[in-house]
């Protein structure tokens, strides 16, 4: 049982006690691999409207977490620090985008 003083991961994830780079790579991993298991569903089933729908659901989400990254970030150089989240963003993405589309053959 959980004593009074003590919160759940999840709502200290949420109150960013675990740091920006802890709850930001959380929520992008974990957006990941839901685009991953719902774009393969649609590649699998050629449901190529659903394909493009969560592709666009996933660069949306990608959006919020790099202004939420914005929003939170208090150290120096944002903009840098931005670019590189934003480069490692784009080049997982389409590596679990190819991954996804590999279910085709």
């Amino acid at each position: 049982m959980e004593q009074a003083g003590e919160k759940s991961f999840l709502v200290k994830l949420l109150a960013g006690e675990y740091g920006l780079a802890t709850t930001y790579w959380f929520f992008y991993f974990v957006g990941a691999a839901i685009f991953f298991v719902s774009a393969s569903a649609a590649v699998d089933v050629e449901q190529w409207l659903g394909l493009l729908i969560i592709i666009a659901i996933m660069l949306g989400y990608t959006v919020l977490l790099l202004i939420g990254i914005r929003a939170a970030y208090k150290g120096p150089q944002l903009w840098k620090v931005m670019s590189r989240t934003s480069s490692v963003f784009m080049i997982i993405n389409i590596l679990v985008g190819i991954t996804a589309l590999g279910f085709i053959y």
